[in-house]
């Protein structure tokens, strides 16, 4: 099956007017062109795109569901258009990060307003995704900059390494275990976790954590990003192990924040591809990402929850 720009023009208009004269109209075309066209367009689709009643069109529930797929196409071919534009005015300033949702809710805002204070022109598409996702983008190219947790060694690039303090205990501030200072291991014990899927690289070391010291926690959610973590330990359901700049995030409302005795070093890396491929802002925005995280650890080492 081959379809056609034309069609999936005609079919986009019809769905925004529901009139064949109208979209004639538009398209600068005739009612009979626009009509056969839709006609070939069903044949070739094997289903009905629209029922007719009167002078009226009634998208069928196929239409609907095709349009979302039709939609996200005609918004790429937008972009194309704009960066174009852009391109041949000279003003092609953008940057395309991607990051893992922790790092979207707790490092980037500060990025972001330290870069933009320097280069305000400059456009930046921020794409939130989790780490297998992310990789995997990267290996195809899709960006300028990866900020990840794990070392990116999967193509020609450049990693860098930056310390960014401590995991740490975030709880409810009524938690009972608020009372103390440093958490020690066999102060988790029988209490309700909050806790990473098995995907998470640093999900490994804290069940490694607790069972070398043979300390029981009780499992009570398992979920995804630490900014859900964040909001369950908010409303009362548990305490949890989290990143420090998450756990700076949360600091405060109704949250208590709690460094380990055993303390588990965590590490913030950023990828970007090889020299000659890179843009030129993008040695900028890692420059913003490296102070912002040399604020956070300062913030924290202040606060005495970090080495």
């Amino acid at each position: 099956m081959r379809l056609a720009h034309r069609q999936l023009e005609i079919f986009q208009s019809l769905m925004q007017t529901l009139n064949v004269t109208e979209t004639a109209s538009l398209l600068y075309s005739s009612q009979p062109t626009i009509s056969r066209e839709l006609k070939e367009l069903e044949a070739l689709l094997g289903f009905p795109l629209f029922h007719r009643q009167n002078r009226r069109l009634e998208p069928s529930q196929q239409a609907i569901a095709l349009n979302v797929i039709v939609q996200r196409s005609f918004v790429s071919i937008e972009e194309i258009a704009r960066t174009a534009r852009a391109i041949r005015e000279d003003s092609f300033q953008r940057v395309s990060v991607a990051c893992l949702p922790a790092f979207a809710h707790a490092l980037i805002p500060q990025v972001v307003e330290r870069f933009l204070a320097e280069f305000p022109n400059t456009s930046l598409k921020i794409h939130s995704l989790e780490e297998t996702a992310l990789t995997r983008d990267l290996v195809s190219k899709f960006f300028d900059i990866g900020i990840v947790e794990g070392r990116f060694d999967r193509t020609p690039s450049t990693t860098l390494e930056l310390y960014a303090g401590d995991l740490l205990c975030i709880m409810p501030a009524s938690h009972p275990l608020a009372q103390y200072e440093v958490l020690k291991t066999e102060h988790f014990e029988g209490h309700n976790f909050i806790y990473y899927s098995d995907e998470d690289s640093y999900r490994r070391q804290v069940d490694s954590f607790f069972e070398t010291a043979n300390v029981k926690r009780k499992l009570l959610v398992e979920t995804t990003t630490a900014t859900s973590i964040g909001s369950l330990a908010r409303a009362g359901i548990g305490l949890s192990i989290v990143n420090p700049l998450t756990a700076l995030a949360f600091r405060g409302d109704g949250i208590a924040v709690r460094p380990l005795a055993q303390p588990i070093p965590y590490h913030v890396n950023i990828w970007q591809p090889e020299p000659s491929k890179r843009g030129v802002f993008g040695s900028h925005f890692v420059e913003a990402i490296e102070i912002a995280v040399a604020a956070a650890v300062t913030t924290l080492s202040a606060g005495g929850l970090c080495r």
